[in-house]
């Protein structure tokens, strides 16, 4: 058992003594009562994520204080923008998941039949341990598919395995073929080589994440899965965002998105609703990671690039 951890040196505060506290920090609440819902509602410490970047050092206080004329609707302004970024996102995320699973089963299937998934000549050597992640699932999930098979001692083919597996658990499998023409044949339907994809599908997850525990998206720094850059199509590459310092923001993200749903959806309107939010709110280009020109590339216009 783990030593126990030292206390944290600070008391929970009443919604009153935590509108004291920003008031006293400087920051403009003209509504107490309005104050006071959103705290009752949607916890300090997570609003603080919204607020952190208007702050500025205090050498008086040693505590941050915020930037003059900084208002709590503001705050607020950014949490909404901020959760309507991740229902967008999770729009996008729905479909691609789905489609791949569809493809990566698809492919399997055709290659090496209905149960490819236990073919270990297939897969590199995280193999054993995605199976016995899925013998978890297959006892942890009551789904009536499921049962269908296991309760008649049937493998279940891999067409229904695929509908049991979450994101992250897919980009494990995806990434553990070893051939790469297995894997380029379920990339191509995408128009992109496999490697970014398998990459971004890494990164999608973490993504997914965030947005599946409301986690902020706005001005985080995506690292996990690292995504490969596309060296083609040019019609994607010029698009994308490579100073190292952005990135990994959510920009590179919402381009692949939109690449993808492109191809899965062609009548879909997900990109212009992008750039639509976007537009609300210039002033935070540049902490999501999008260029000054963004609106000027073809991922972002009516027609399809």
């Amino acid at each position: 058992m783990n030593a126990p951890r030292n206390p944290p040196d600070k008391q929970a505060l009443t919604f009153d003594e935590q509108i004291a506290r920003l008031r006293e920090r400087g920051m403009v609440i003209a509504d107490a009562d309005r104050a006071r819902h959103y705290l009752s509602q949607l916890n300090y410490y997570r609003l603080r994520g919204y607020w952190m970047h208007l702050e500025v050092p205090s050498a008086i206080s040693g505590e941050h204080q915020f930037r003059e004329g900084t208002t709590f609707e503001q705050v607020i302004a950014l949490y909404d923008f901020d959760r309507h970024l991740r229902l967008l996102v999770n729009d996008a995320v729905e479909r691609v998941e789905v489609s791949l699973r569809t493809r990566w089963a698809h492919v399997l299937a055709l290659h090496a039949g209905p149960c490819a998934h236990l073919q270990s000549s297939l897969f590199n050597d995280h193999h054993p341990k995605l199976l016995g992640r899925m013998e978890r699932l297959y006892a942890d999930r009551n789904d009536v598919f499921l049962r269908h098979y296991l309760e008649r001692d049937i493998e279940p083919p891999i067409w229904v395995l695929c509908e049991t597996l979450s994101l992250g658990d897919l980009s494990k499998w995806l990434g553990a073929i070893k051939q790469h023409s297995m894997r380029q044949a379920i990339a191509t339907p995408y128009g992109l080589h496999e490697t970014p994809l398998c990459s971004f599908i890494e990164n999608l997850a973490y993504v997914r994440n965030l947005c599946a525990h409301h986690g902020r998206l706005w001005n985080r720094a995506l690292i996990v899965g690292q995504p490969a850059l596309p060296k083609n199509p040019a019609a994607l590459v010029v698009q994308r965002q490579r100073d190292p310092k952005t990135q990994f923001r959510v920009y590179n993200t919402l381009v692949m998105l939109a690449w993808l749903m492109r191809r899965l959806s062609p009548g879909s309107d997900w990109h212009l609703r992008v750039r639509e939010h976007a537009e609300t709110r210039a002033d935070l280009w540049e902490d999501m990671g999008f260029p000054a020109d963004w609106q000027g590339f073809d991922l972002w216009q009516q027609a399809a690039p």
